[in-house]
């Protein structure tokens, strides 16, 4: 009779764990690391451990395609979306919206912590904070920004990396404070920006000794993130992701070749220029958009391509956006757009020349093509990856922490062949429901005139489902040998005493 109730209670209990399964102690989570402006040849190098540690036991990609124009800003939310910016709505590092006649000017800026140039698209950051999961973002714009009405459970907004002493070391603690946050309070999601290779190959060139020094940095800090991981014992937990949002293509050591559209229109025709170098945008004053167009044609000025909006292409995916001015300006490699000189219709008004530039064709010029690698128990080790585009990234990253992601531009394909394990099981991802898709069982019918079912048909090997059906099979089989071992055993007893 103990034997029966010991029986029912276990039976009872393991009924329990599966009808609640919990899975917050093997569920995977992800650091996602941006690295600005690494280009895809910059790593050819073997000397960067923290890199190819990352390959050897994970996934690289062969490179990167950005999306359109390769900016900064546009492949930053491009990354957290999925959405090509004619969908998510920044299309550009400097933007303006006539309608409400307001400047998107970067970040440090306050104009770019309005919520409407954000609330075309929910980053990944909102839509876990929609499920309940938390996140913590360190120094990514736009996470200080309430989107659709959430923020991430932790912001550091984004910092100037110039007046930045120690932003090495911060950078480090922002990784291990997300491993602490990840063991202590259950978050899901961490981001990191970090900004100093994108810096120097601006300022000081794509093969200056600083640059190469910021990415050794770098390659340090995730080298010792990695160590930090495996001492926790967080390896099959732990998603580490380090992707860039476009490469950097130098300029002549004598100087670039300048394209000055000002010798070729009356400054008068031109309400609003925003931004200069690679790609620019040129809002006309009213009724002049003909002829401020005509004049860029029929100057014919070398190493430049004029666009009217109507007539961007369609691979761009950008012209469908309503802040996408007019008039589209883009220079070929080795050009760069010069800024007018008149500081009211020029934004930002700056007239710099860097010694390495972005924001070029994608499509056309390789050194915008960027960089993924990947590591841990939702990817594959030592596979290298056809190349990706930008909005591949958002779906590696939501399946990769167990999350569904919103629908989206990328290629699910491209992502698949290098995912592993739970990221290739839909049933177990967080929905809008903020609940995994757990396949129910079935209850079988008793004798009573109901049928009884065989728990295991109509089951793929490999579902969760079967998986779960099969483990409690062999709880209770294992049980009742058990218990049954047991009684012979006590009945042994009872007869040699």
């Amino acid at each position: 009779m103990a034997s029966l109730g010991m029986l029912l209670l276990l039976l009872w209990s393991v009924g329990v764990a599966v009808a609640f399964p919990s899975f917050s102690a093997d569920t995977e989570k992800v650091i996602l690391v941006l690295v600005d402006g690494v280009r895809w040849d910059y790593l050819n190098d073997s000397s960067y451990t923290g890199f190819q540690r990352l390959a050897s036991n994970g996934v690289k990609a062969e490179y990167v395609t950005p999306v359109f124009p390769s900016n900064s800003y546009p492949n930053w939310y491009t990354i957290v979306t999925g959405l090509y910016p004619e969908s998510h709505g920044i299309i550009q590092n400097y933007m303006y919206d006539a309608q409400m006649d307001d400047l998107f000017l970067m970040a440090l800026h306050s104009n770019a912590s309005h919520a409407h140039w954000w609330n075309d698209a929910e980053p990944v950051w909102v839509t876990a904070e929609k499920r309940d999961l938390k996140s913590a973002v360190y120094w990514w714009d736009g996470c200080q920004v309430m989107i659709q009405g959430k923020k991430p459970t932790k912001c550091e907004e984004y910092a100037n990396y110039w007046v930045w002493g120690k932003v090495n070391k911060d950078t480090l603690n922002a990784m291990t404070e997300i491993l602490d946050k990840f063991q202590k309070d259950n978050f899901r999601l961490g981001l990191v920006y970090y900004e100093a290779v994108d810096a120097n190959g601006h300022f000081r060139g794509p093969d200056s000794a600083d640059r190469v020094q910021s990415l050794k940095d770098i390659d340090s800090i995730l080298d010792n993130v990695q160590n930090e991981i495996a001492r926790r014992g967080m390896e099959n937990q732990v998603n580490l992701i380090v992707v860039s949002d476009h490469g950097m293509a130098s300029v002549d050591p004598e100087g670039p070749k300048i394209i000055d559209i000002e010798k070729a229109i009356n400054l008068k025709d031109v309400k609003l220029m925003l931004d200069r170098g690679a790609v620019s945008m040129i809002l006309p004053e009213y009724g002049r958009e003909e002829k401020l167009y005509e004049d860029l044609k029929k100057a014919s000025i070398q190493g430049l391509t004029v666009y009217r909006k109507r007539d961007i292409p369609e691979h761009y995916h950008l012209k469908k956006h309503k802040l996408v001015q007019p008039i589209l300006l883009i220079a070929d490699e080795g050009y760069v757009i010069k800024a007018i000189s008149d500081p009211k219709r020029m934004k930002p008004f700056a007239e710099r020349i860097f010694k390495g530039y972005h924001g070029y064709d994608p499509y056309q010029v390789k050194d915008m093509r960027t960089i993924f690698y990947a590591r841990g128990p939702s990817f594959k080790k030592g596979l290298i990856a056809p190349p990706m585009e930008m909005v591949d990234h958002y779906n590696a990253i939501c399946k990769a922490m167990g999350m569904e992601p919103m629908p989206n531009n990328g290629s699910w394909p491209r992502v698949r062949e290098m995912l592993t394990g739970n990221a290739l099981r839909p049933e177990l991802h967080i929905g809008p429901d903020k609940k995994p898709k757990v396949v129910k069982f079935s209850k079988a019918k008793n004798s009573l005139g109901n049928k009884k079912k065989n728990i295991f048909k109509g089951k793929r090997k490999n579902s969760a489902a079967f998986q779960v059906d099969l483990q409690l099979f062999y709880v209770i089989l294992s049980s009742i040998f058990t218990i049954s071992l047991s009684e012979k055993l006590v009945c042994r007893t009872s007869f040699f005493t």
